[in-house]
């Protein structure tokens, strides 16, 4: 057989080879991963057990006998648990050094034999969702990786809080409601709330805490039915709402116990939240402001005490503010 047929014999079996290869790798990545939707996406109960995939551009959850899709361009931003560690052992584990939360631990939220994967995305109306799957270790990389193949957009190392937020100004507080130690508050009227996204001013929240805290919030004031709305971050629908109240949640202190100390004794071991919450008017008078804390300090992992400080902000909802509804 002549030299220059051979090559080009060998060189279409390496093409070929080569794209069988690509071929497999992509049927790896995208191979569905045994996943548990902790929170976020809507229809689903918290803790809901599925299978998790990338296909047809969107990231595809099948859970019971339902699906839920997410499409990669709404996507926002994807952080991975290995994105959060190498996070806290760079800046932040420097920061850690002087904050008084509790040492290098604090961020932690979950078990070290399990990944996350944590994504931010906007809704049709452009409101902000957060959901936060857990996986085996590694494969939320691969995942990651897949969604970012097909067009997701990712904020850079170190920036683990993306979504822009007004810049923040200081708060008109003439007229701000305030109330004497054991007399009941005067309730203000409104329509609606909007809930903003978590926000910190002396750490950089990791991506799953940041989101457990938002959408506990969210879905604890939905669960109150004090307002007729409650509008998310970024909802275009909220800006022309008459009597709308927008809530500004920022964390000023972060301690994190140990669940398996929790499970010997309640005498250490608890974890402690605090968040400082203003209510302000589309104008951007201060209406009222209250720090609200959070705390698991029985059975449970740390995740409970995002929980705990969102039942306890819809409560000061409910004590404070009344709804305008109309016959």
């Amino acid at each position: 057989m002549p030299r220059r047929r051979t090559i080009a014999y060998g060189s279409i079996f390496l093409l070929f080879a080569g794209a069988n290869v690509s071929d497999v790798k992509a049927q790896q990545v995208s191979a569905p991963v045994k996943a548990v939707q902790l929170i976020g996406l809507a229809g689903v109960k918290h803790d809901a057990k599925g299978k998790l995939t990338v296909e047809n551009v969107n990231l595809h959850f099948v859970h019971a006998k339902a699906n839920s899709d997410v499409s990669v361009s709404s996507l926002q931003d994807v952080v991975t648990g290995g994105d959060t560690q190498r996070y806290i052992g760079g800046t932040l584990g420097l920061m850690s050094m002087a904050a008084p939360y509790g040492g290098g631990r604090f961020l932690s939220l979950f078990r070290k034999n399990i990944d996350t994967l944590t994504i931010h995305y906007r809704h049709v109306d452009d409101g902000l969702h957060g959901v936060i799957f857990t996986m085996p270790v590694g494969a939320a990389d691969v995942i990651k990786k897949e969604l970012v193949t097909q067009g997701a957009r990712t904020a850079p190392m170190g920036e683990l809080n993306p979504i822009p937020s007004p810049p923040n100004t200081p708060p008109n507080t003439e007229g701000m409601v305030s109330t004497s130690q054991g007399e009941k508050p005067v309730k203000i009227k409104v329509a609606a709330i909007q809930v903003k996204m978590i926000q910190s001013d002396e750490i950089r929240l990791p991506a799953e805490f940041q989101i457990a805290l938002y959408e506990n919030l969210v879905r604890q004031i939905e669960k109150h039915g004090k307002f007729q709305h409650v509008y998310r971050d970024g909802d275009r629908n909220a800006i022309s709402v008459p009597d709308l109240v927008v809530l500004r949640s920022t964390v000023r202190g972060f301690k994190a116990g140990s669940e398996r100390a929790r499970q010997v004794t309640t005498v250490v071991g608890a974890t402690s939240i605090r968040v400082h919450c203003q209510f302000t008017g589309t104008d951007g008078k201060a209406l009222l402001e209250r720090d609200v804390s959070g705390k698991v300090r029985f059975f449970g992992g740390n995740l409970k005490a995002t929980y705990d400080f969102a039942k306890k902000a819809a409560r000061v909802t409910d004590e404070n503010f009344s709804s305008t509804t109309t016959n």
